[in-house]
């Protein structure tokens, strides 16, 4: 089986679906969609969100799809004994990110920042999960 890319179309797509949803729960952030080598495709700061969370959503989406991993999954290591996953390059290891993947493949990741780690994370996750390429 080929692998799928996520394509600029499934950016938007997972953009706009995470968008509703923060708008939803009454959320004003910003939500980075990246492809598997890390790379910006769909960015979105919400009016009235707080400046500082372009760059930690940037970084949140980053991390989930260098390390295939959950921001909150590697939070949660991370406090049972395993620091040294902090001093990995390019780790921003709070909650709010979410790999995209097509069956066993990355091919991109979702990142929330300007709420609560919860509601980041949520909103991350659902998106992220619920996508089909």
């Amino acid at each position: 089986m080929p692998r799928e890319i996520l394509s600029s179309a499934g950016a938007k797509s997972l953009l706009n679906a995470a968008e509703a949803e923060a708008n939803q729960r009454g959320m004003r952030v910003s939500i980075v969609v990246v492809d598997a080598s890390e790379r910006l495709l769909a960015f979105v700061r919400m009016d009235d969100s707080q400046t500082g969370t372009d760059d930690t959503a940037i970084k949140k989406a980053k991390t989930a799809a260098l390390y295939s991993s959950r921001g909150k999954v590697l939070a949660q290591r991370i406090s049972q004994n395993q620091e040294f996953l902090a001093t990995l390059p390019g780790v921003t290891a709070v909650p709010g990110s979410c790999p995209v993947m097509n069956g066993k493949y990355l091919i991109g990741a979702v990142g929330v920042s300007g709420a609560t780690d919860d509601l980041d994370d949520a909103v991350a996750t659902d998106i992220a999960s619920g996508f089909h390429p």
